[in-house]
């Protein structure tokens, strides 16, 4: 169910397992808007993601939230919730983070694949040019002797 449009949002919420009742309509709310949209939700408005069946503790980027739930929908997005002091932001990712780590990467945190290659490449030119100075040494050490 690519895309689903308002119409067919509420019908899609009951097929999740959602079973708390103000996580679903703001499930709800959330995938009526476009990926990566942020709702803010009082924390007094709604359970703890910690205590509702689904939601999953599990990583995010680094944005000043204390933690990160997520919560995979069956046609493979994810409903995402992180936790900062006052609030919680809720939003919906393209690809699960938990069902597909590699795709979530490259669809909605391309941030981070490029960080890891930048990272990735800067690690190899370092290595290589400590290597590169470790085999001078070493021949000009052999031409003393």
């Amino acid at each position: 169910m690519e895309n689903a449009g308002v119409l067919d949002v509420a019908g899609f919420v009951d097929l999740v397992g959602l079973a708390d009742s103000a996580w679903k309509a703001i499930l709800e709310i959330v995938l009526a808007t476009p990926a990566h949209t942020d709702l803010s939700i009082p924390k007094f408005d709604v359970p703890h993601p910690s205590i509702v069946d689904g939601f999953v503790k599990h990583l995010g980027d680094l944005s000043g939230q204390m933690r990160n739930y997520r919560f995979p929908l069956p046609d493979g997005r994810e409903f995402h919730v992180k936790e900062y002091a006052e609030n919680f932001m809720a939003h919906w990712d393209n690809i699960s983070a938990i069902r597909n780590p590699v795709g979530h990467l490259l669809q909605d945190a391309p941030y981070w694949m490029r960080a890891g290659v930048l990272q990735a490449a800067s690690l190899a030119v370092i290595r290589n040019l400590w290597h590169h100075t470790k085999t001078k040494r070493r021949l000009k050490t052999a031409r003393k002797k």
